[in-house]
């Protein structure tokens, strides 16, 4: 028997094959000697032989047929420079290997040297500008603070000099009624002229500290308006010295901003490998002009690539389609390495069919801690897609029918017998029998093109 863990198969339902419709001429020879007759069917007394097979178990493996694929780095990229110069120095060559962040290459920019000093002065300016505007402004918060402790002390004084007018008044109005009562005495002549006049010039005195004390009050009230018009003017002088500040603030932001990109562009000459890997293409030497990505013509420094994985890429036909699946192993054979197998597993599945070609992509990532294989090489992809244990199988020759609609002819009691079967994975030679058979069956696999269902024939060569 075929050692069918070698086997590739494919599903069979839609493949008629002429072999199990018509026996071979050869085979027709063959019978006609083991049968010394050339005459069909049953036309006369002698029995047709036939050799027959029983089912037989077996181990089938779907293997799809070898696909043919490149191999490509995991990672890969041209690097280029984010600014224009020249060369200075590059630190690596084909075949180095580079780690993430290393440098690769160093850039004379002269331009971008002055541009962060020119930078780095507007700072410089910027901030001494904010300086003496905050200076100012602290200023004037100080004059705020003097004309609110001079609007304090002129509200004092009103309260003061309101207090001594009240006094005053009680003073005039408690003279006024002493005088008035002398006034009568005096009409009475129990008072002197002497207690008269001293009662009217107390009087006049009285009246006069009312006079005064209202001018102070007056004056008070006149001081403390004075003194709230110089709050008002030093608080709008105040906030529009703030806004000054906030001007200088906004040009020291700016400034800074500028100094930093400048600083960034210059950082830009130093050229870094953007992940670890292999030089794998150099194209400048130190006093090449570099011309920066962004512009129409670009400069191309080194080529890195990353070998810690290769990724194949292969297409699944589509009736194969729904075998692949994410994680699914796959083994890898390379023209370089004949008699090595390497085990890769499915990473992506692209989800989508070519039109064209009614395949589907599929991405196989295959570790390579060893670094023995390199991007470019020419690889052959095999997946064992469907595995039969323990599966019923016959030879191919024996089966009859087509388009899905197979028999097989059995000898039962020396009679043939057509029995509908039901077939699965196929390849050409061997076929898997899903339903119809138990395996005890005397399946006719030569002469059968000589017989017909209802036959009397004699079975020979049996398998045990």
């Amino acid at each position: 028997m075929t050692n069918n863990a070698e086997l590739q198969f494919k599903i069979h339902d839609e493949q008629p094959r002429l072999a199990r419709s018509l026996s071979h001429p050869l085979l027709l020879v063959l019978v006609f000697c083991i049968s010394g007759t050339a005459s069909f069917g049953q036309s006369n007394d002698k029995v047709p032989r036939v050799t027959v097979v029983n089912p037989v178990k077996e181990t089938l493996v779907y293997r799809l047929p070898s696909k043919p694929a490149e191999m490509l780095a995991i990672q890969e990229a041209i690097i280029y420079a984010r600014t224009s110069g020249y060369l200075d120095q590059i630190s690596v060559d084909i075949g180095d290997s580079v780690e993430k962040g290393q440098v690769v290459a160093v850039l004379d920019t002269p331009e971008l040297t002055d541009d962060v000093n020119v930078a780095s002065a507007q700072v410089l300016e910027a901030r001494a500008h904010h300086a003496a505007a905050q200076a100012v402004a602290n200023a004037g918060a100080s004059k705020i603070l003097a004309a609110d402790a001079d609007f304090t002390r002129a509200k004092g004084e009103i309260l003061q000099a309101s207090a001594e007018l009240r006094k005053a008044g009680a003073v005039l109005e408690a003279q006024k009624v002493h005088t008035d009562r002398i006034r009568r005495l005096h009409r009475q002549e129990a008072a002197t002229d002497a207690q008269l006049e001293t009662a009217e010039k107390d009087h006049l005195l009285a009246t006069a500290d009312v006079e005064v004390s209202q001018q102070a009050l007056k004056a008070a009230e006149t001081k403390s308006g004075a003194a709230a018009a110089m709050v008002t003017v030093a608080q709008a002088e105040w906030n529009a010295k703030v806004i000054l500040v906030s001007v200088a603030e906004t040009a020291v932001t700016s400034a800074t901003a500028r100094a930093d990109h400048a600083r960034t562009m210059l950082g830009y000459a130093i050229i870094r490998a953007p992940f670890s890997g292999v030089i794998t293409d150099r194209f400048l030497d130190p006093g090449a002009a570099v011309v920066t990505s962004t512009s129409s013509k670009t400069t191309a420094i080194v080529t890195l690539k990353d070998l810690s994985s290769i990724k194949i890429y292969v297409q699944i036909p589509e009736p194969d389609v729904p075998y692949i699946h994410k994680g699914h192993s796959a083994e890898i054979t390379c023209s370089a390495y004949p008699n090595r197998r390497f085990e890769g597993v499915v990473s992506r599945i692209s989800r989508d069919l070519d039109r064209r070609t009614r395949t589907m992509k599929v991405e196989i990532l295959l570790p390579n801690e060893d670094g023995q294989i390199y991007p470019g090489m020419f690889a052959t992809v095999n997946f064992d897609l469907i595995e039969r244990v323990d599966a019923w199988t016959l030879p191919a020759q024996a089966l009859l029918g087509s388009k899905g609609e197979y028999h097989v002819y059995c000898v039962v009691g020396g009679v043939c017998r057509a029995v509908p079967i039901k077939i699965g994975l196929d390849d050409g030679r061997t076929v898997e029998i899903t339903e119809g058979l138990n395996g005890d069956e005397q399946v006719i696999l030569i002469g059968k093109g000589l017989v017909q269902a209802g036959d009397r024939v004699e079975a020979v060569g049996s398998n045990p």
